[in-house]
């Protein structure tokens, strides 16, 4: 014996269910969404925030602005609600066989900008065809809270490509690696006209970068590059989107070091791509990560293997992915 004593009757005044909404609200921090996540109506879903504010003496959920944040009851309930669902959906719940055609529920992705553009269409599509009643929700989470969101369950399969020391409770699956290069004007005062190969690091780091990034930094494997020459590279200008990098390649005289995929990066005609030359291929891998506890469900599965066999045959074009 464990030393608990386990008074049964007491859980008969309990409604257990409102541990499962309690689960969704601290997971959401959104009535609506945690009401869309159980398939319930809002009102619901209100009722039984009402009944957990009494049942546990806090207010749980409080309103900043136009967001709403977790008390620090709530915060301390958050990990030990889901360890105690998990548990027991594990006790008693056998996942029926996996229908795609009849499969229901959300899936909840973060995938950056450029390969939302090449991942997402095909992925809809299918899923449209094959799985109707699987939705996705796709949200921006930063490079830094990218596990903390798969651990917080705020995200079910992240996609990155950048370099992320995953922990033990998670699951990775390269997806592609492709090659980076450099991508300017054909009018670039420094590189108009040149017919001499592929760029040098010394070459670059004389020119102004451009670089995309949506926490603002630049890509960890092409600054590794040029460190490892005793180099740095001048960047100028950090920008959210692959698009708005386009744009002003097209009307500065910059350079931006990039993973050319067809579908990610379309480039008009008065943009080049020129190969860099590197002592080691400058190369970038695309990981799919997830948080074991949905290793083995079937829904999540199978969008992790629709996701697979789309970037399967993606190539770069250095041919390369």
């Amino acid at each position: 014996m464990n030393g608990i004593d386990v008074r049964h009757a007491d859980f008969r005044r309990i409604d257990l269910n409102l541990l499962v909404a309690l689960d969704a609200l601290l997971s959401e921090r959104q009535v609506s969404r945690a009401a869309e996540r159980l398939f319930i109506g809002q009102p619901a879903m209100s009722h039984a925030l009402a009944r957990l504010r009494e049942l546990f003496g806090d207010e749980l959920l409080v309103r900043t602005g136009r967001q709403m944040a977790l008390t620090d009851l709530a915060t301390h309930l958050a990990p030990r609600v889901r360890a105690w669902l998990t548990e027991g959906a594990a006790l008693v719940l056998k996942e029926p066989p996996f229908e795609p055609a009849q499969a229901q529920g959300l899936v909840r992705m973060s995938i950056p900008d450029g390969l939302e553009a090449l991942i997402l269409p095909p992925l809809l599509a299918r899923l449209r065809a094959e799985s109707p009643g699987i939705r996705l929700r796709v949200q921006l989470i930063e490079v830094d809270r990218l596990l903390d969101a798969l651990d917080a369950d705020e995200v079910d399969i992240v996609v990155v490509g950048v370099p992320v020391p995953q922990r033990n409770w998670h699951e990775r699956s390269t997806l592609l690696t492709a090659t980076l290069q450099c991508v300017h004007s054909r009018l670039h005062p420094s590189l108009s006209g040149l017919n001499q190969g592929p760029l040098t690091l010394h070459k670059l780091a004389k020119l102004d970068h451009v670089v995309s990034s949506y926490r603002g930094e630049a890509v960890t494997v092409v600054d590794a590059a040029f460190a490892a020459e005793g180099l740095q590279r001048n960047v100028v200008a950090a920008v959210a989107g692959v698009g708005s990098t386009v744009r002003i390649l097209r009307s500065a005289p910059l350079v931006s070091i990039q993973v050319v995929l067809d579908g990610v990066m379309a480039l008009p005609d008065d943009l080049v791509v020129t190969p860099v030359k590197t002592r080691e291929p400058l190369r970038m891998a695309v990981d799919m990560l997830w948080h074991r506890r949905h290793g083995q469900q079937g829904l999540h599965r199978h969008v992790r293997e629709c996701i697979r066999e789309i970037a399967a045959p993606l190539t770069d074009v250095a041919g390369g992915a």
